[in-house]
């Protein structure tokens, strides 16, 4: 299904796909983000679909989760759980700017799907066209 930097997602025989991570920070972060979604029963943020935790295997850092269709928001391999990152406020200015370009008069939506993120402890910093389709 595709590739980046945090590893390989390919799709299974299941309606469902699974990530290979190449590095165990990605890995981590992402299954953290996947569990607490599953905690709380969320398989969608605001209008976004979420993808559905499957499963995981830590050995070989893989994690499974449901294939879902726009609109949607994914890739949690950036996020951060339970606590902001200590970014400046000039670095969280420009990735403002940066996410306000992007997504122009939609960005109110993924403004409150970031905040609905927070609100469970997940601080999500990859909003990015590939990450968040309407």
């Amino acid at each position: 299904m595709g590739f980046g930097q945090d590893g390989y997602l390919w799709a299974t025989e299941q309606t469902t796909a699974v990530k290979v991570f190449a590095r165990q920070g990605n890995y981590d972060r992402e299954l953290g983000c996947y569990q607490r979604l599953s905690e709380h029963n969320i398989t969608a943020i605001g209008n976004f679909r979420v993808p559905r935790f499957v499963g995981c295997n830590d050995e070989l850092m893989i994690v499974e989760m449901s294939i879902v269709s726009p609109p949607f928001l994914l890739d949690f391999g950036k996020a951060y759980l339970d606590q902001r990152p200590d970014y400046s406020p000039e670095t969280i200015e420009y990735w403002e700017a940066e996410v306000k370009e992007l997504f122009g008069d939609r960005i109110g939506e993924v403004k409150a799907a970031l905040r609905a993120l927070a609100a469970i402890g997940i601080y999500y910093y990859d909003a990015k066209l590939g990450n968040i389709k309407f």
